[in-house]
């Protein structure tokens, strides 16, 4: 179970044998975190999430923000009685290398390099990556793949629930295959369609073809708040 121990509301882990990850963002700060005043204002700081206006990106490669995550986040989240991390927003560095390539050379390897320091700190925490196209760079130092949305996503303008295209939905596929050609990793699959919401059958369905790939589903809303 992965939970964000920074909740507005208090969360009460829950009794073995669930295991508890911790969410823990590495491409993106976020202000509701206790590490903010180390961040507000720093040279690191990219530029806003404009979907998750209390984020912000940041550029890996900079050792400031590493130690914030390295030093202060993973030991303080262990040390409240999870077993690992969720480790999110890993493809902020391809897409920063692709917004400027020059001047943001290199933070794809700098995301590997910090991951190899995560596994070799903390050697016994179980390391989820959540992505993309950085899962491939993820797979020799986690213990499981995260992806969103291969067969249900929604649409943020409207809000809208739908199936994935045949184009989105082999990309995707193409990453977690990438990662897997490189270490054979358990993979678990967030697809985005409550019952409720149309087109109906779509939670089922999305359900039924991340388990005939042999994914390990959880169907929820765009809120991550409940099942279907």
């Amino acid at each position: 179970m992965i939970l964000n121990h920074d909740a507005r509301r208090p969360l009460e882990l829950p009794a073995r044998p669930t295991i508890p990850i911790a969410y823990l963002s590495v491409g993106e700060a976020e202000a509701s975190r206790p590490y903010w005043p180390q961040v507000r204002g720093k040279t690191f700081v990219v530029e806003p999430n404009p979907t998750w206006p209390d984020n912000v990106r940041v550029d890996i490669r900079d050792r400031r923000w590493q130690s914030i995550l390295l030093d202060g986040e993973v030991p303080r989240l262990l040390a409240q009685g999870y077993a690992g991390v969720m480790l999110d927003t890993l493809d902020i560095a391809p897409y920063l290398e692709r917004k400027d390539p020059v001047r943001f050379a290199g933070c794809r390897q700098a995301l590997a390099e910090f991951l190899s320091v995560l596994r070799r700190q903390f050697p016994s925490a179980i390391l989820l990556a959540n992505g993309t196209e950085t899962l491939v760079d993820a797979a020799p130092y986690v213990d499981g793949y995260v992806t969103e949305g291969i067969f249900a996503t929604y649409d943020l303008a409207p809000l809208a629930y739908r199936q994935t295209t045949e184009v989105e939905r082999g990309w995707r596929l193409s990453q977690v295959n990438a990662a897997l050609a490189r270490a054979r990793r358990p993979v678990f699959s967030i697809e985005y369609a409550p019952a409720t919401a149309a087109p109906a059958g779509l939670s089922e369905w999305a359900e039924r073809r991340a388990r005939e790939h042999g994914f390990r589903p959880f169907v929820t809303t765009r809120e991550l708040d409940r099942r279907p």
